[in-house]
């Protein structure tokens, strides 16, 4: 399988941190999608994440990627459905990916803005973006004030899409404004195996790409 990424791109991480949990071996291929048209042959939207199978096909959006590598690596990402337990935690994980990807929009959106060029950029701007991001963070810090992850009793997709957001976060300044739930649960996050080992592949691809450490994300 080829996954087309960016070192920069939060929600490529994603479908990583699962492949390097999972053990699953993908070809990374790192692209500029806004500048590159060939992609619509993979991807009308021309975005990534894109996931390559190996009869041709391609599957794009990152919760689609994530739940296809978890199925094919017969993961634990994403809480079952069970006819006699409605409440499975399916839903709750779900919702809580949506979470961090929504996480991760603001702070994609706040790193943007600071890119620009100074006589570019709007502090206004600037100052809703980081407010509109620690305004999400709030459900998060909630949410592991009593355990240790988001739901289900243990690592799930919402894990993961939520630690890419932080990480985001942390590498464009905005960690400082962290409360101390959201820490301590950034801190369990970076201190497991295959979080590190996507991590590394990223840093990897970036200092190839000459991609500036506080940008990568």
């Amino acid at each position: 399988m080829k996954l087309y990424s960016h070192p920069v791109s939060p929600f490529a991480r994603k479908a990583r941190i699962i492949a390097h949990e999972l053990g699953l071996k993908l070809e990374v291929i790192d692209v500029m999608a806004r500048n590159d048209e060939s992609l619509r042959r993979l991807n009308p939207l021309k975005q990534i994440p894109i996931l390559v199978l190996d009869d041709g096909s391609s599957l794009f959006d990152s919760p689609v990627i994530c739940e296809y590598l978890n199925h094919t690596g017969g993961g634990k990402f994403f809480p079952g459905m069970n006819i006699w337990k409605h409440n499975s935690g399916r839903w709750k994980a779900l919702g809580l990916q949506a979470l961090g990807d929504g996480v991760a929009d603001a702070a994609v959106a706040w790193r943007y803005e600071m890119t620009e060029p100074e006589e570019r950029r709007n502090p206004q701007v600037a100052s809703d973006y980081a407010k509109w991001f620690l305004g999400r963070l709030r459900a998060v810090e909630a949410a592991t004030g009593k355990a240790e992850t988001l739901c289900a009793d243990r690592f799930t997709a919402a894990d993961i899409a939520n630690g890419y957001a932080l990480r985001l976060a942390g590498n464009i300044g905005l960690a400082k404004d962290f409360g101390p739930n959201v820490a301590a649960y950034w801190a369990r996050l970076q201190a497991r195996e295959g979080y590190q080992r996507a991590v590394a592949a990223e840093q990897k691809a970036g200092v190839e790409q000459n991609v500036a450490p506080r940008v990568r994300g």
